[in-house]
């Protein structure tokens, strides 16, 4: 049963479910272990939208493909990256499906070893030869070794999410190490089937220097210092591409830029904002036109804690937030320029993973962001307060919530925050945010994300995700809504319409689940009403992370 509804359909579910109890489905969790080539899929409700036609649609994630070394400490994040994703076509029974697994340089060398782990999970261990085979790694790749020197005994994954650059570079990317440029060739046949392609590695990325290197070897972008966060911002005025970098020993952050041609036109390493200059999870982040909008929440690296063999990050109840401001422009024409400086915003405390919108009027900062009153980062985190250990009761549950920042103004040391709010009166639990691509940075009316189910969770804390909501963040009201029962979903992207000027004309595709059954479903909604548009069947497809679509033209400059 498929439905859209309005606002009194969304609140009234939702009142049902807060007297309910919660039921675990660890089986959508379930890794494949292995890759699957290219096959035929049907459409089996209403067809593909001619726009998206010789399209892809992919959606990253974890699925282990070996054996942990530790059972008892894995933890879902630790899989290694398996890219599903449907080739779209006209036609019923044109469609394409298949998934396969980034070959990472650990990836690689476990399958050398004949499938034995190497390398522990999120939870760290003292094992010498652990250790040891780390840095070896590290010596053996240079100078792109593919995360930097201090993850050491965790392999980069690159199962997190997914970037199409402004110059038509596909990547797929990792929390804690560098990026890898995939790309789709025709695995045979020639001709026009769509069912020949296959998606290969082509190894670690290494954006191109406009300038001199920093290092002669190393270039700006050092692989052994630097990482590529998960979350990269196109500007989809200028086809640049804003990332962030951070590094948890050395208590720094970086701000790169690569233009429209991939090159990094710069670098600009910062400090964190917190007392004792603990470094943070920057998951995500924001830009509007001109600026950098950062989020440091105090989910801070615990060294100690990780070294002996515990989980990476502590969250402290005590610390407040920041959210930081940065000129884009500072400098110069190109990238952030060599003066470029933060203006740091305290804020209360709390984490945001996600970021939805952002832009500047004037002198004043409007960001919308997915906020938690605390987090354990899915079980990466312990607590405290003042110093002292705490054990709170924690639901990794978010709401949407509106910031509006002042910037510092002439003679002002810092700004500061004018409006802190959640946004509507529904108080509904969402997350995995989605805008129109083409207003990043821009005011925009509505905004896009997946509710929290109250009654339903993948086990270990995983949140399920049950309903796509539209959000009109001008009268703070859930303007129409999506759901078909038996089924969860996975992050979503929205595809402009090139025939509508609108700003909600287009579509939104993502992977649902049935929760029963061993199926999966690609679904296409029309953003502006969501009303179903097509539905494609697959077989069963894991729970993922993040998403994006190729378009046709990027596709064929892969291809040929």
């Amino acid at each position: 049963r498929e439905r859209a509804a309005g606002a009194d359909a969304v609140t009234g579910s939702l009142r049902d479910e807060e007297a309910g109890t919660t039921t675990e489905f660890p089986e959508l969790m379930r890794p494949l272990r292995e890759p699957r080539e290219s096959r035929r899929v049907r459409v089996i409700s209403g067809s593909v939208p001619e726009a998206l036609h010789g399209g892809v649609f992919m959606r990253n994630g974890p699925d282990q493909r070996h054996a942990p070394l530790f059972p008892e400490g894995r933890h879902w994040f630790d899989g290694d990256g398996m890219i599903h994703w449907c080739h779209l076509s006209a036609g019923d029974g044109a469609q394409s499906y298949g998934c396969s697994y980034v070959e990472t340089q650990g990836f690689k060398e476990e399958r050398e070893k004949g499938g034995e782990a190497l390398y522990c999970g999120i939870k760290q261990s003292p094992i010498l030869d652990l250790v040891l085979h780390g840095m070896w790694s590290k010596v053996r790749n240079f100078p792109t070794p593919d995360r930097p020197w201090w993850v050491i005994q965790t392999k980069n994954t690159a199962n997190n999410g997914l970037l199409v650059t402004g110059k038509g570079t596909l990547l797929a990317t990792y929390e804690a190490g560098s990026p890898y440029e995939i790309r789709f060739e025709r695995s045979g046949g020639g001709g026009a089937d769509s069912s020949k392609l296959r998606l290969v590695t082509e190894g670690v990325y290494t954006p191109t220097q406009r300038d001199a290197p920093v290092h002669p070897i190393l270039g700006a972008y050092n692989h052994y210092l630097h990482n590529f966060t998960a979350h990269a911002k196109v500007c989809p005025r200028t086809n640049e591409v804003i990332f962030l970098s951070y590094d948890l020993i050395g208590q720094r952050f970086s701000v790169g830029v690569l233009d429209s041609d991939d090159s990094l036109v710069s670098m600009e390493t910062f400090e964190f904002p917190f007392a004792e200059g603990e470094a943070c999870m920057m998951h995500d982040f924001a830009i509007t036109e001109g600026k950098v909008v950062l989020m440091a929440h105090p989910l801070l690296f615990d060294k100690e804690q990780s070294m002996g063999g515990g989980v990476p990050f502590t969250y402290d109840m005590s610390a407040p937030s920041f959210f930081g401001i940065l000129d884009r422009r500072r400098g110069g024409s190109d990238g952030l320029g060599t003066e470029a400086e933060v203006s740091w915003i305290e804020a209360d405390n709390c984490y945001c993973f996600h970021s939805m919108a952002c832009w500047e009027e004037g002198e004043t900062v409007h960001l919308y962001a997915h906020r938690l009153d605390v987090t354990g980062a899915l079980g990466m985190a312990t607590f405290r307060r003042d110093g002292n250990e705490e054990r709170p009761r924690v639901e990794e549950k978010a709401r949407l919530h509106k910031w509006t920042l002042q910037t510092a103004g002439r003679g002002e040391a810092r700004g500061k925050v004018v409006e802190s709010r959640e946004v509507g009166a529904e108080r509904i639990y969402s997350d995995f945010p989605e805008i129109n691509p083409e207003y990043t940075g821009r005011p925009v009316r509505y905004g896009y994300s997946l509710r929290i189910s109250e009654r339903k969770s993948a086990g270990d804390g995983v949140p399920l995700f049950d309903r796509v909501m539209k959000m009109n963040l001008e009268d703070e009201t859930v303007e129409a809504s999506w759901e078909s029962e038996g089924k969860v979903m996975d992050d979503m992207t929205f595809v402009p319409d090139p025939n509508r000027q609108e700003e909600d004309g287009g579509w939104l595709l993502f992977f649902s689940h049935q929760l029963e059954a061993s199926k999966s479903f690609l679904e296409i909604l029309d953003a502006s009403t969501l009303t179903l548009q097509c539905t494609v069947e697959l077989p069963r497809i894991p729970l993922g992370f993040h998403a994006t679509f190729v378009p046709v033209e990027v596709v064929k400059t892969m291809i040929g």
